[in-house]
This record gives C-alpha cells, sequence and structure tokens, in this order.
C-alpha cells in the first residue's frame, strides 16, 4: 500500500466521519475531536502510520510548527499517534451544520446517507479524483458524540487498496478557538 492512497483514504475517512451530510441530525456547532483507528487486513496501514509518526519525528522544530500551521490554515490539527491512530481536531459551523456538508470533499465526491434509526444511519460515498469509495455505519450517541465504521477502497498504481476506520467523535466546545472552519471545495 502507497503513502498516498493511505493519506487520501485517512483525509476522507476524518472528513467523511463526520455526521453533518445525513438528514436530521442535530449536533453542535463548534471543537470537534476526531479518533481514528486506521487499519488494513494485510496490516500495511498499521506499518504506513507508524512510518509518517517517525518522519514528523525527525522534523526539525521549525519544520513541523510550519506544517502545523500550514494545517490549521486549511482548518485542521491533526496528531498520528501509535498503532494507526490519527487524531483531528476540526471546526464545524452552525451554517455548515445546517447545509448538511462535510468539513471537506476533495477529489469531486459525492455521498448517499440512509437512516437505519433515530441514531444510526449507513453512509456510502464515491470520489472521482482520485477514485476512491466508501461505506460504513454512523452511531449518533448524543448531539455531542458519534462512532462510526469506515471501509475505504480505491486504486494506487493499478492496485486495488482497502482501509479499514473506526472512528469516535467528540465535541469539545462551542469556542473553536484559533482554528479556523475548513474551507469548502467548490
Amino acid at each position: 500500500m502507497k503513502k498516498h492512497f493511505a493519506a487520501i483514504a485517512c483525509a476522507l475517512g476524518c472528513a467523511l466521519a463526520l455526521p453533518a451530510g445525513a438528514q436530521d441530525v442535530h449536533i453542535k456547532p463548534g471543537l470537534w475531536e476526531l479518533n481514528n483507528k486506521v487499519s488494513s487486513p494485510d496490516g500495511q496501514m498499521q506499518a504506513i502510520m507508524d512510518g509518517m509518526q517517525q518522519h514528523l519525528a525527525n522534523m526539525s522544530p521549525e519544520q513541523r510548527k510550519s506544517m502545523q500551521q500550514m494545517m490549521e490554515r486549511n482548518g485542521v490539527q491533526m496528531n498520528i499517534g501509535e498503532g494507526g491512530v490519527l487524531d483531528s481536531r476540526i471546526c464545524m459551523t452552525k451554517a455548515m451544520i445546517q447545509r448538511k456538508e462535510f468539513p471537506v470533499q476533495e477529489g469531486d465526491c459525492k455521498q448517499n446517507v440512509t437512516p437505519l434509526s433515530s441514531s444510526r444511519m449507513r453512509v456510502t460515498f464515491q470520489c472521482s479524483r482520485p477514485p476512491v469509495s466508501g461505506e460504513g455505519e454512523m452511531t449518533l450517541d448524543s448531539d455531542t458524540s458519534y462512532r462510526a465504521r469506515m471501509h475505504i477502497t480505491g486504486k494506487e498504481h493499478g492496485q486495488k487498496q482497502a482501509v479499514d476506520m473506526d472512528v469516535t467523535g467528540k465535541w469539545l466546545g462551542a469556542d473553536c478557538g484559533k482554528l479556523r472552519p475548513m474551507p469548502q471545495a467548490k
């Protein structure tokens, strides 16, 4: 599995895991923390995530600060932890929630949300640039907490790739601090 697909899958998984796209979902606007446990059937994803973590650890403090500032300008704070854990913080505005927008939709993505009950929904998505698709189920525990399991597939250099993501989302507060909302794709 290549790092390019891993990065795309992680970005899409983080973005798509927030249930803003669902019908009649009532979540609070503000700062959200997403904890993503990323895995792959062949175990390569864990090795890639460990490699990314090592690469970040080897950066100079100036390089790390520059990268963090660039990510914050794009509306995300992210940390790659041990064992394929990806933690991120994003800011969701009331307007984004009302418009049912994902925090980011790169790659010309289309989504479909099917309610299964008042607190559960099935989500599928298809992106064309690059060609990546996914499906999963989300459970809204409250307006400040949810969990999801997503299966994401795509191709890298002609070979099929797949990752699984277990996601938990937790509302941290109404104030996003210095973190701006993610820009919306056009």
